[in-house]
Order: C-alpha cells, then sequence, then structure tokens
C-alpha cells in the first residue's frame, strides 16, 4: 500500500526567475506518486480497456504524445502530484485497494481532460469521490495495472477476469466477475448477508460497496477477502508452463516498529520453535519476519499480542497475504509506533 516516507529530496524548479535561486522540496512520496502518474499514463495509453471510452481515451493520449512529445508530457503529468495525493487523502481511510495500481489509474480516467492534445488538463468539475466509486482490483504484488477484459496479443485474444476468495470458518467462496464493480456487488452482497456477525450498528444496505466491504474484513475476526486478477492467454503465446505452477502471493513490507518489545520478542522466540509448536506460521528473515494474514482459529488469537492481531486485519483487508516486518521497513500512517 502507499506509504509516505519520512526522508526529504531537493530539486531545482524549472525555470527559476533570473537572478534567483528558486528551490522547493519533494519528498520520496512525491517522486513516488510522479513515477505512480506516468506509468498509469503509459498503462491507459497502451494497454486500454476494451470499452468505447478506454479506446478513445488511448487514441487522445496517442495523439497528445505525438503533438507534445513523450518529455513535454511527462512534465505536464508530473504537474499533478499534488491534486492526486490530494484526492487519495480524502479517500484513504476507507479506499480497500493500493494507491499505485487501482487509484492512480482510476483518477486519471475520471479526472484528466485528453480532449485538446496540446494542453490536458484536470476537470475543475471532478469530485474525488469518482476515485473511490469506480474500483480497479489488485493485480498482484509487482505485477502491471490491469487492462481489464480482452487484450490482444499478435492476433490472439487474451481474457481476463477479476476473482476474489472469501475465507471463513466453513472455507471458502470463490467469486469472479467480469469487472471490478461486478466483483465489488457480489462480495458486499456477501457482506451484507452476514453483517451481524461484526460489531458495527449501521444498516449495511445505507452504505456503498466499497465501504461494506472495507469495514465486515476490518471488523470481522477471523474472515478475509482476498483480490486478483487472472489472465487467460493464448496457448500459443502463454509464459512456459512451469510459470502457471509457481504459487504467488501478495505482501507489503511494514516496520518493525509498528510491533511492541514484547511482539518482536515473540516472533523472535517462535521462529525458532518447531512449526507445530508456534501460535502461528512465520518465517524469520534477516531483519525481521514474513507473518501470513489469512484467518486464525479462536484458540490461536488467544495467544497473540492484540498490536500483531490489528496489523494482521490491517493486512488482510487491503488483500495482502503475508506481512513482513523489516527494521528498514516504512513507516504507515495511522498505525502505531513504538520507538525501541
Amino acid at each position: 500500500m502507499y506509504a509516505s516516507p519520512a526522508a526529504v529530496r531537493t530539486a531545482n524548479v524549472l525555470s527559476p526567475p533570473a537572478g534567483a535561486i528558486s528551490m522547493t522540496l519533494y519528498t520520496l512520496s512525491h517522486l513516488e506518486t510522479a513515477a505512480c502518474l506516468w506509468e498509469a499514463v503509459l498503462e491507459l495509453r497502451d494497454r486500454p480497456v476494451t470499452n468505447s471510452d478506454a479506446s478513445s481515451r488511448a487514441l487522445a493520449l496517442h495523439k497528445c504524445v505525438d503533438t507534445l512529445g513523450t518529455a513535454a508530457l511527462r512534465l505536464v503529468v508530473v504537474g499533478w502530484v499534488e491534486a492526486v495525493e490530494a484526492a487519495w487523502r480524502a479517500v484513504e481511510g476507507e479506499y480497500p485497494l493500493s494507491f499505485d495500481w487501482d487509484f492512480v489509474p482510476r483518477w486519471i480516467a475520471d479526472t484528466v481532460d485528453w480532449s485538446d492534445p496540446r494542453h490536458p488538463v484536470i476537470r475543475g468539475t471532478a469530485p474525488a469521490q469518482n476515485a473511490k466509486s469506480t474500483l480497479v482490483p489488485p493485480a498482484g504484488y509487482g505485477a502491471a495495472p490491469p487492462p481489464a477484459i480482452g487484450t490482444s496479443h499478435k492476433n490472439h485474444i487474451a481474457i481476463e477476469v477479476h476473482a476474489a476468495v472469501i475465507e471463513h470458518r466453513h472455507g471458502m467462496n470463490i467469486h469472479v466477475a467480469v469487472d471490478a464493480m461486478a466483483l465489488d456487488a457480489e462480495i458486499a452482497a456477501y457482506c451484507r448477508e452476514y453483517w451481524s456477525e461484526i460489531d458495527d450498528s449501521r444498516d449495511p444496505k445505507a452504505l456503498s460497496d466499497a465501504k461494506v466491504i472495507s469495514s465486515y474484513f476490518e471488523q470481522h475476526p477471523s474472515e478475509s477477502c482476498t483480490k486478483d486478477l487472472i489472465r487467460f492467454e493464448p496457448v500459443a503465446y502463454a509464459r512456459p508452463l512451469i510459470a502457471g505452477l509457481i504459487e504467488q502471493g501478495r505482501y507489503c513490507v511494514l516496520s518493525t516498529a509498528h510491533l511492541t518489545v514484547h511482539t518482536a520478542s515473540c516472533l523472535d522466540k517462535w521462529a525458532s520453535w518447531p512449526p507445530s509448536d508456534r501460535p502461528i506460521d512465520i518465517a524469520a528473515s534477516v531483519y525481521g519476519w514474513f507473518v501470513p494474514t489469512r484467518a486464525i482459529d479462536d484458540d490461536r488469537r488467544a495467544q497473540l499480542p492484540q498490536d500483531l492481531l490489528r496489523l494482521i486485519a490491517f493486512g488482510r483487508a487491503r488483500g495482502f497475504q503475508f506481512l513482513l516486518f523489516d527494521c528498514d521497513g516504512s513507516d504507515v500512517d495511522g498505525l502505531p509506533l513504538h520507538h525501541w
């Protein structure tokens, strides 16, 4: 997920006034946002969804590149950093998906007007909530942003579907849909049906699908939901068979400072125990630990510190299958910090 590193770098402002030295401060967060914006623009140009709006946008982007040139357009896109970060701050607390692969492409699609190839602009009337009303699910850790259904490769059609797995005490539910909104509607229907299992007095029918999903899985003590984008390629152009047999997963890196000293000591101790004796399946890394976010039975939950349970719920609610606690990991806004 998106975090805001504390380190700061400086860069010259373009075209400073004569005789003046003008400097502005950019954090690593700004640089990462600029990279996310440019990456999303290239994906929207080169891998459009197969509908008329996306195709028209891709053509407008190609025309914009032809008119302005890549270097000039890149500077225009970098100028949107503050706007997209402001929109993200407005929805960050309830947005269930990632900043880079999900929010940024949706924000560009909903907010930027490409009609003038010499001057793409942010629509002044585009509300920030548009970005949370049309969600794009995560494509998996390290994967490219999703182009959705039916992209072509050398005249062969590759089909992509949106899938989700809900793990619960009776097993799991698997949901598959043709687009992100349809998938969210199915997941939200499940959450509304079992809303009584969480301690939330709100009427789920009065909440949006995104809010229902994030609230339900953040508050439920043992259930989780993982989303992914599955791509079916033509046999002639499929990746080598062995690649399809490799199990993959999504994880996020958190600073060990989000753990208390007591919890860190427990993880260190448990990592040395035989697997059958551990209260949770973990693995030690050089500078921390891998911790799964899957649902835990009540007996094992009772053995885990509350700060660890909250962090597991944080990762599970955002679609991560593992947490990597690392001493060099980023501090995440909103999560407690323990200085030790």
